[in-house]
Formats: C-alpha cells, structure tokens, sequence
C-alpha cells in the first residue's frame, strides 16, 4: 500500500508540473474578439486576401479578418491597430517613435521593377545608367532608399532634380526624379522626360503595357547581385501590438494561415483571381486588376517570413540598415536594436 501511495503522490506531481509548464507556455494568451489586419492597397494587400474572403478562427472566442484602405493612410491607421502591413521602414519608424508594437514576418521581398520604352536599353549594370534621367514612386520611401543605396554601392553619383517640370540630364550621374505612384512615373517615361521609371507590381504587368513600356530590370534581381542574397528584401511587413505577439501560439497559427493563403493565389490563375477578388469585396477601389495571375502575384514576391528565423531577421534587419545608410529619418533614427523588443521572437 505505502508503494501504491508514493506512485500515486509522483503521478500527481508529475500532472502539475506539466500543467504548470503548460501555463508558463502561454502566460499571456489573446484576448477574446474580433482583430482586424489593416492593409494598404496594391500588393502588400494580397498578403491578407485570403482573410479579405474568410477570416482566421483562432479559437471560438478570437477570429481575426482584413481592412485595406489607401496607401497614403497606412502609416496613421497602422500606429493604432492591432495588426498592420506596412513598409519595413514604416514599421521602425513607428516603433522608435514609441509605438507599441513589434514586428513578426516580412509578407512581401520586394515588387520593382525598372521600366522603359521598347527601344531603351535593358539595364544590367547600374553603372548604364550614368548621364540618364530615372522616374521613381514613393520619394524617400524603401523604393528610393533602396535605389539609392543601390547606386552608391555600384559607385554611381546621383542628384534629386529641383524642379521636374524643367528637368535636364546630367553628364556622369542619374537625375532622379518622382511621381506619388506608378500611375504618375508611367507618363513621365512614355513622354520622354524620364528614360527609366521604377514602378511596382502589378503595375509593371498591367499599367505599364498599356502604356508601351516594357521591363528594363528587376531590382530584386540587381539587389540579390550586389548583396550576394537570393530572397529579395523587406519590403512590407506584419505588425501588431506587443500585448497580442506575447501569445506566441496565436502568432504562430496566424502566420501558418497566411502562408497556406499565400500558396493557394500563386498555385494557379484561379486563386489569383479569388484573391483579388476577395480584397475588392472589402475595398472596392483597390487598383488590383480583376484579371490578376499567379504569375503576377509571384512577381509581387508574396511570402510569409517570420522575423523569428535567422534568415528573416537578417533579411529585414540587413534591409533596415541599406535605408539607414541612405535616409536614418525615414526609420525614425536607427535600426532596432536585437534586444529593444521590437522584434518577434
């Protein structure tokens, strides 16, 4: 009977311990309700389109769904929601400002590409480019640090024109100029003032054709070169507040999510469609074509990567660097350091 009884009191013990474990596990689990990823319009959005369709059910208490608004109201909607995409740039700036948030994957790897007319030359080297004007969106955003940086590692001088309207080449350096979004940089090369511009995906695909331009480069492609990598690079991300990422179970069922999603809209055409259609049926403005592809949508470099893999961190923070090199305001001063707790671990 005393053996029965000292198994018993260890088999006992044992349950506790384990239950404890399994509360230190998840000492802060999400909250119940209903969280919504606020995403901006184009290809970021396709990160969360599968969510535009059909929320996430965590839980029977916790389902999280989609909002895309404009790209110009990113950057204030996301400092107070639950759960955001935005440029990676964005994201520290946030965060170094004193938003309470942290970062957890990185959704797209860069969407530019450089355009021009039929017959300009394809761009292979940047050092081509010396003596040439270049049309570009999103002024000292990712898009132009990136460039920027960019040309400087290739020894290449660059000047920001003054004024566009009068705009001349200079001999020995690119002149940048700029347009708020790929609608505005498209007429300024197919008039002839820019002879490249840098637009996105899925503008390249579908804007930039109608318009008789075709794709010069892939700064993707010219970044893995000078960089030795081969994933592209932190272009937009998945941000929360710090509250939600403490559950690290919820972080982790999302971004599987995410991913299956990501996987079902570049397997075929179909799901492209579906996708595109999904973030229409939430913001009807979207400038998503409704005769997206996968092939597009690849182009868009949709992949979920979590900040919480070495590679992911070194992508985002390596990205984070370039831009601070280039524009540290951008960034709100400086990359994050590793232990700030901006960071998803």
């Amino acid at each position: 009977m005393k053996k029965k009884s000292v198994l018993l009191i260890v088999a006992i013990m044992a349950l506790v311990a384990v239950a404890a474990v399994g509360v230190a596990a998840c000492t802060n689990p999400i909250a119940d309700g209903e969280y919504v990823i606020v995403a901006p319009d184009g290809a970021p959005a396709l990160a969360v389109a599968g969510l535009a369709g059909e929320a996430f059910k965590y839980s029977e208490t916790v389902s999280v769904g989609a909002e895309i608004v404009a790209s110009s109201e990113i950057s204030t909607r996301a400092a107070a929601a639950d759960m955001a995409i935005v440029p990676a740039n964005v994201a520290a700036n946030l965060f170094n400002k004193g938003t309470d948030i942290k970062v957890i994957a990185t959704v797209t790897h860069g969407n530019l590409y450089m355009v021009g007319l039929a017959d300009t030359p394809a761009v292979t080297d940047l050092t081509s480019l010396k003596g040439q004007i270049v049309a570009s969106i999103g002024q000292n955003s990712v898009p132009d640090s990136l460039f920027k940086a960019m040309l400087t590692k290739a020894g290449v001088e660059y000047i920001v024109a003054e004024d566009t309207a009068n705009v001349t080449a200079t001999e020995g350096k690119v002149t940048l100029i700029y347009g708020a979004d790929g609608s505005a940089v498209m007429p300024l090369v197919k008039t002839g003032k820019a002879a490249y511009g840098i637009i996105g995906e899925p503008a390249v695909s579908t804007g930039a054709k109608n318009n008789g331009l075709v794709e010069k480069a892939s700064l993707q492609e010219l970044w893995n070169e000078a960089n030795g990598t081969t994933g592209g690079y932190s272009q937009a991300v998945l941000i929360m507040k710090s509250s939600l990422a403490e559950d690290t179970a919820f972080v982790n069922a999302l971004l599987a999510r995410l991913t299956e999603d990501a996987a079902a809209m570049t397997k075929d055409d179909e799901g492209a469609k579906t996708a595109a259609a999904n973030i229409k049926g939430v913001y009807e403005s979207t400038s998503l074509p409704a005769a997206i592809t996968a092939d597009i949508i690849k182009r868009s470099s949709v992949n979920i990567t979590s900040v919480a893999t070495e590679s992911g961190l070194k992508e985002l923070t390596d990205m984070l660097t370039t831009v601070e090199g280039v524009n540290a305001n951008s960034i709100g001063g400086k990359v994050p350091a590793g232990g700030s707790g901006f960071y998803f671990a």
